[in-house]
């Protein structure tokens, strides 16, 4: 196979594992929201009160901690994505990580829904939608380049000789540090709404 052929190879493998990865994103939102809506009453009033208490702390916070709190639990994610890549086999675990992120999005969505009706699903465009979306956005680029370094990984140690390729190591972090920076600026997007819009939101859910 000439280069060009497997470049091409590559790029249509590399698009298929894309949607497959954004399917499974939106899997994880619809489980997520049907998860919550058929839970019984004391685990949606634990999550409830978990959103609830999240809402409050949110609208005292600055925008210094908002920024945090936003970029930090999809930055564990996407470390995850990260190491898992420096595993052989752990493309099925990769390819999950999109899905749990969906998971709690899902299930974030329907409870403010669920607690303060329309003005939920309206607050909810401006806290969860945005970020949530963004940074969906970059992990799924993130499981796809972590399974596609395994992927070498387990050619150059047990692939066909003719097939073996050493993988690049160097531009694998460049990578994960240029999805970083997309974790970052999702997570500013993030803090600007929250407190340009804050008498919106806040408003909506009576706070």
């Amino acid at each position: 196979m000439t280069e060009s052929k497997k470049v091409n190879s590559r790029r249509r493998s590399g698009d298929r594992l894309l949607v497959l990865l954004a399917v499974l994103y939106f899997l994880g939102v619809v489980l997520g929201t049907i998860l919550y809506c058929t839970a019984d009453a004391d685990k949606t009033g634990i999550l409830d009160g978990i959103a609830e208490d999240m809402i409050l702390a949110r609208s005292g916070q600055s925008f210094w901690q908002i920024l945090v709190n936003s970029f930090s639990g999809a930055f564990v994610l996407l470390l995850i994505c990260f190491f898992l890549g420096f595993c052989v086999i752990s493309a099925p675990i990769e390819m999950l990580v999109p899905m749990f992120r969906g998971l709690g999005a899902g299930a974030a969505t329907a409870a403010m829904y669920r607690m303060y009706g329309l003005h939920g699903a309206a607050a909810s465009a401006l806290l969860i939608v945005p970020n949530a979306v963004f940074s969906a956005f970059v992990l799924i680029i993130a499981a796809r380049e972590s399974v596609r370094f395994s992927a070498a990984l387990y050619s150059s140690s047990f692939g066909r000789e003719t097939e073996r390729e050493r993988p690049d190591v160097r531009l694998y972090y460049t990578k994960f540090i240029i999805l970083s920076a997309g974790l970052a600026l999702s997570a500013l997007t993030d803090s600007v709404l929250t407190i340009v819009f804050e008498e919106t939101w806040t408003s909506l859910l009576g706070i």
